[in-house]
């Protein structure tokens, strides 16, 4: 026991690798990125051991900072290409992609309400205003299956 103790203090670079692949077989069952960038790390920190002979707490140091690096960086891309889903496509409520969509009213809206079509559909909409069959408007909010609409001037 003590001999495969000593092969691993010795070897720092194959149990950062270990660790590596370990996390990347995680992440496969869907961890959400969690395991991914901690593996990169973990598989950099493995490298690094394996060329230059640096102590352990030194390279349980650099896994903490390589992770926590990739891992923000990870997130400014998502941020940086729109795919921040923080605030849209809740569970349960797909409707509020709806919210920007320029259309025009189907039902005239009378006393508050009436209809618009959106692609192939009509929905139950909603306007201060009463509006006429045919005028453009935008979705400015959505409260459950009725969409509250602003008339816009063309």
């Amino acid at each position: 026991m003590t001999d495969f103790l000593t092969v691993i203090y010795d070897n720092p670079h194959w149990v950062f690798i270990a660790l590596g692949g370990i996390l990347l077989i995680i992440e496969l069952l869907g961890t959400g990125g969690y395991g991914l960038w901690s593996g990169i790390a973990a598989i950099i920190v493995g490298l690094i051991a394996w060329v230059v002979p640096l102590s352990w707490p030194i390279l349980w140091i650099l896994f903490a900072i390589f992770t926590l690096i990739s891992a923000y960086l990870w997130w400014v891309w998502l941020k940086k290409h729109g795919k921040d889903k923080t605030g849209k496509g809740e569970i349960n409520q797909p409707q509020q992609e709806l919210i920007g969509i320029k259309t025009i009213v189907t039902d005239a809206i009378v006393n508050g309400s009436g209809r618009i079509k959106i692609k192939d559909g009509t929905w139950s909409a909603k306007c201060n205003q009463d509006l006429e069959a045919g005028q453009h408007v935008e979705v400015i909010a959505v409260e459950g299956l009725v969409l509250k609409v602003k008339a816009l001037n063309k």
